[in-house]
């Protein structure tokens, strides 16, 4: 078939895209319109990081520059937490004529480098220098959290409250510090003749809604006011739906219509938490203030994991600080007032004996040793309990002595009635403020018995505040308490026990720091909470009742369940 076009229809259809290039000419030229504005923006996120290169090499990176100091930093860039920031941003054309788009996006340029890009190499030098030791001071930190959580979970079990809570905390803190040392393994290998160089690493991403995967872009231009910034997407196409008539100026002036609210309107899913002067928050609120159970991250490194009422601590919770002791329990408007135990079959009670178990009033009773067993924990507080209180008597503390003059005449007895029942026994001795530590620890020597498999001896130390200042004041007393303790030691081989009560853990031994460090504590606390000390007894009660003996009975719990308290027996008892 022969297709004859004349000149006349060649003019005609030349004509018609000749005006239909003119007619896209004027369209292209009348200004768009807020619709088709809103239709060429987008939303872009910038993440930043900082670079540290050795001799040309990337070596470690870091999450932020602060203060003179870099923080945040990784051996691995793919680990960083980096700065994140949301901008808006638009499609621009590189001609207002013809659509030359090409996947060009303008924005405004947030997340500056620092200053530290321009150091040179001797000041980075110096700077690490400082970093080293910022670094080795917050591993230092991060390894007392460790040490605290660790004893936590040692003497706990998962049926705690709790307790997963911690270990969860606690891994946190091994992954920190496991990077921490990466990061200070890497500084010690730099060396003064090295060339350092500092860079910042931006990466930048148009997010699209729908679960189509973000846009990855790259920075093309710094514009010279400062402000705006020309990205280009990496495949240098723009996406088949978009079509722009966005100018750069244009978008220029439209970014400059973008107010805070709407900055963070755009931000709100990456702010972290609710800013205060200590740190921040996350968690629920009620107008305004933490209510319900939340997260606080301080900045000296601190975190609070718990409940609150009102902008307060309250319910409960933990908390965990470089260089302080882990507070974990009950909260009270802000303060902690301690673990509140769970009574059950499975934990270790013991018992203390003196003749006050064998004399009340003009009578004198024997123990019935076939059928002792421990029947109530005492009324002096509540006591959260699972299950019948019917507990056997795991351990048993007797008195053989107190000053440097008197006995416990059913001591003996007692002692071997202990052994033939196969109870765990071991001895105390009542410190006195009216004679020589060294005097007493002999006398208590003399009139003890010490065979293998027994408990570490004790020592009983309650005296009152005016004893404690006749006798010449707390470092006069811990002076005669450290000769006993170091007489018992070197004549049994055993660590002794230092028997205290709370009030004295607050008020006096803080002024013996090696006692505390060197010597297990047995803690005397007639209240619901367990003691905010390292432990290895709690007398919870001094009015409990046992089966088989007469009278009140102090009631103590080991500070562990059966896996622990087996260890200890195997450590530390008599040999």
């Amino acid at each position: 078939m022969n297709i004859h076009i004349s000149k006349k229809q060649v003019k005609i259809g030349v004509g018609l895209c000749f005006g239909i290039l003119i007619l896209f000419g004027i369209y292209r030229l009348i200004p768009p319109s807020q619709g088709e504005k809103d239709q060429a923006a987008m939303v872009i996120e910038q993440s930043s990081y900082y670079q540290l290169e050795v001799d040309g090499k990337p070596t470690i990176f870091f999450a932020d520059y602060k203060d003179n100091i870099l923080i945040g930093g990784a051996t691995n860039k793919d680990s960083i937490h980096t700065r994140r920031i949301r901008m808006k941003g638009y499609w621009v054309n590189q001609t207002p004529f013809v659509p030359t788009c090409f996947g060009r996006i303008l924005t405004t340029w947030e997340n500056k480098p620092a200053k530290i890009v321009n150091l040179t190499s001797d000041d980075l030098h110096r700077l690490l220098r400082r970093e080293y030791i910022a670094t080795d001071d917050k591993l230092a930190g991060l390894q007392t959290q460790r040490n605290e959580l660790t004893y936590y979970m040692r003497v706990h079990s998962v049926q705690d409250f709790g307790y997963n809570k911690i270990a969860d905390y606690r891994s946190r803190v091994i992954h920190e510090m496991d990077s921490l040392e990466r990061v200070i393994a890497a500084l010690e290998k730099v060396e003064e003749k090295s060339k350092l160089k500092i860079r910042q690493i931006n990466r930048y991403r148009v997010l699209r809604n729908g679960k189509r995967t973000p846009i990855v872009c790259h920075r093309q231009k710094v514009f010279e006011n400062g402000e705006h910034v020309l990205l280009q997407t990496a495949d240098e196409h723009t996406p088949f739906s978009v079509n722009t008539k966005m100018s750069v100026a244009m978008a220029q002036d439209e970014l400059k219509k973008v107010t805070p609210r709407m900055e963070k309107v755009l931000n709100k899913p990456l702010q972290v938490g609710t800013p205060d002067s200590l740190g921040y928050y996350i968690g629920e609120l009620k107008d305004g203030k933490p209510n319900g159970y939340g997260q606080h991250y301080g900045t000296n490194g601190s975190f609070y994991d718990g409940h609150w009422v009102d902008g307060k601590r309250h319910g409960f919770g933990f908390y965990v600080a470089p260089h302080e002791y882990l507070m974990v329990g009950e909260w009270k408007d802000d303060i902690c007032k301690g673990e509140r135990l769970t009574h059950n079959a499975e934990r270790i009670y013991g018992i203390d004996l003196s003749r006050h178990q064998h004399e009340i009033g003009k009578k004198v009773y024997g123990i019935d040793w076939n059928n002792m067993y421990i029947t109530h924990l005492g009324k002096l507080s509540n006591k959260k309990i699972e299950g019948r209180v019917h507990y056997p008597v795991s351990f048993l503390y007797i008195k053989t002595t107190e000053g440097t003059t008197v006995m416990n005449a059913y001591y003996k007895d007692d002692y071997e009635q202990a052994r033939k029942h196969n109870i765990r026994v071991g001895a105390y001795h009542f410190f006195s403020t009216t004679s020589a530590g060294a005097a007493q620890a002999k006398h208590f020597l003399a009139n003890t018995i010490f065979r293998k498999g027994d408990l570490p001896p004790v020592l009983d130390v309650e005296p009152s505040d005016a004893q404690i200042e006749k006798m010449g004041g707390a470092e006069v007393m811990f002076k005669h308490v450290r000769d006993w303790l170091t007489i018992v030691h070197k004549r049994t081989g055993v660590r002794p026990v230092l028997y205290i009560s709370q009030m004295f853990t607050k008020k006096y031994l803080p002024s013996a720091p090696d006692i505390i460090g060197n010597y297990f504590v047995w803690i005397a606390r007639y209240g619901e909470y367990k003691p905010d000390i390292k432990l290895t007894y709690w007398q919870l009660s001094p009015d409990g009742k046992v089966a088989g003996v007469q009278g009140d009975v102090d009631i103590n719990v080991f500070n562990g369940y059966r896996n622990q308290y087996e260890g200890f027996l195997k450590r530390y008892c008599v040999r």
